[in-house]
């Protein structure tokens, strides 16, 4: 990744080249979500839109590029499970929320803050915080954010994460990855029509 690139992404947009972890976690945290299946961090910028994956990248990539010791965790998860139903969602989208499971491998940042590691998960961003999602608006530092799923498996950190999820997504049935790819698009799909 160029680092011209994020270093100019952040200049444009934290206050005096900050480096604090909750200001660059919070940038990336306010993109909005969508699920487009770009993992590439560089068009998540460019697009203001990224899914967790892209967004986890780039978070993990920025985190580096001003100082921080950070990495990536994929968990398999029933992301499903961690979204509430609203009546302001489409039917068809709430029956996915809540029918069956949704099978999907997400991801948050960990990074390492003194002695200690940070979960971070910046896959919702501010528009979902009426609908009741685990949005972490007032996240300080002081602890770790609340994760957009529930792991049930996790795997240990990757560089390359793209090509994980790609080998663990071909562990999926056939019908779950048809199911989970229709599930993400009606939750795009109603995202970006806020």
């Amino acid at each position: 990744m160029p680092k011209g690139t994020y270093r100019t992404f952040l200049e444009k947009r934290l206050s005096a080249g900050s480096t604090n972890v909750t200001d660059v976690y919070h940038l990336v945290r306010k993109i909005p979500y969508g699920s487009t299946g770009e993992r590439d961090p560089l068009k998540v910028i460019a697009n203001n839109l990224g899914s967790c994956s892209g967004k986890h990248v780039l978070l993990r990539d920025l985190l580096r590029e001003v100082g921080w010791e950070a990495e990536i965790i994929t968990m398999f998860t029933y992301f499903n499970r961690g979204i509430p139903s609203h009546p302001a969602m489409p039917a068809e989208l709430r029956a996915m929320i809540e029918g069956e499971d949704v099978c999907d491998f997400h991801h948050y940042v960990r990074v390492r803050m003194g002695e200690s590691w940070r979960k971070l998960d910046a896959t919702w961003h501010d528009a979902l915080i009426p609908y009741g999602f685990p949005v972490n608006r007032d996240w300080k530092g002081e602890s770790d954010t609340v994760l957009a799923a529930a792991p049930m498996r996790e795997y240990p950190a990757v560089e390359d994460l793209v090509a994980l999820k790609e080998r663990l997504l071909t562990q999926l049935t056939p019908e779950q990855r048809e199911f989970r790819a229709k599930f993400f698009t009606r939750l795009t799909n109603w995202m970006m029509a806020l």
